[in-house]
């Protein structure tokens, strides 16, 4: 199985419309096929969140902060008094918006991991992971269950189901997921022990220094230490919006007589980088 990791570096620009930002996908689609024709080509956590905020982008003009911005927002929209408010309104215009990574899907014959967006269940606001098959459909779903202070404090989000995710089939290989924060419970070494591939899709929203480093190594290199699970990726988002950033290292890891190895990794922290590995 051939995999395609794209450590994606984003910034206002990624988001200036639905069509741009789907276009600016597409060209790392057609990057991946075109080098390497990928089985499965996978986007980092975060990748799908902000084309939400796309119709208000006009409102950060002059503006230096994200209260600011949304301060103005809720003046002009009355049903609008916090950051959740806003992915609540929008959250059928991303439904749209995700199911358009399942055309590029069909398009290229190719399984994508679309990264996360939130998603709206008519109660609760997740940050979820969603998989489209070759046929444009999607093929799987998974939300974070571990959250962060920002998204509890800041984004509204609400945990996922504790409920054993299932993780999906590919070219007769089983492929687990985890988004992030929730690679650091233990809890996931015995749901996941019987996986060939388990991808991490990250959003680290902290200068990639030294701590991080230490940070990252307690993650998936941890976790898969600790199983029979052979191979391992983490994934990264790079960049910039408004007054987020994000920096990490990709990586492919595996297991070896003397532990677990990391077979490569993106050269840096902060650029944008496709790294290509099979799963032998």
């Amino acid at each position: 199985m051939k995999v395609a990791a794209v450590q994606l570096r984003i910034s206002e620009k990624t988001y200036v419309s639905h069509d741009v930002f789907i276009e600016e996908m597409e060209k790392r689609i057609v990057q991946a096929v075109n080098t390497f024709h990928p089985d499965l080509i996978v986007f980092p956590e975060y990748t799908s969140v902000f084309p939400a905020v796309t119709p208000y982008l006009s409102y950060a003009g002059g503006r230096t902060s994200v209260e600011e911005i949304f301060t103005a927002i809720g003046e002009d929209y009355s049903d609008i008094d916090t950051i959740r408010d806003l992915f609540v309104r929008e959250s059928q215009r991303m439904e749209t918006l995700m199911d358009r990574w399942g055309t590029l899907a069909d398009k290229y014959d190719v399984t994508i991991v679309g990264g996360s967006y939130f998603a709206y269940d008519g109660e609760k606001l997740t940050n979820r992971l969603v998989v489209f098959g070759p046929d444009g459909n999607r093929i799987y779903s998974q939300d974070k269950f571990f959250l962060t202070d920002f998204e509890t404090d800041i984004l509204g989000l609400s945990s996922g189901s504790p409920e054993k995710p299932e993780g999906l089939i590919l070219e007769d290989r089983k492929i687990v997921f985890t988004i992030c924060r929730d690679t650091f419970l233990d809890r996931w070494e015995t749901l996941y022990n019987g996986a060939d591939l388990w991808i991490d899709i990250k959003a680290n929203g902290e200068t990639y220094g030294e701590e991080q480093v230490a940070l990252f190594s307690r993650a998936l290199p941890a976790r898969l230490s600790d199983t029979e699970v052979p191979y391992g990726a983490t994934v990264c988002l790079t960049g910039s919006f408004l007054e987020l950033f994000w920096e990490g290292v990709s990586s492919f890891i595996g297991k070896t007589e003397e532990g677990v190895h990391t077979f490569m990794t993106t050269g840096s922290p902060g650029e944008e980088e496709i790294l290509y590995f099979v799963l032998d």
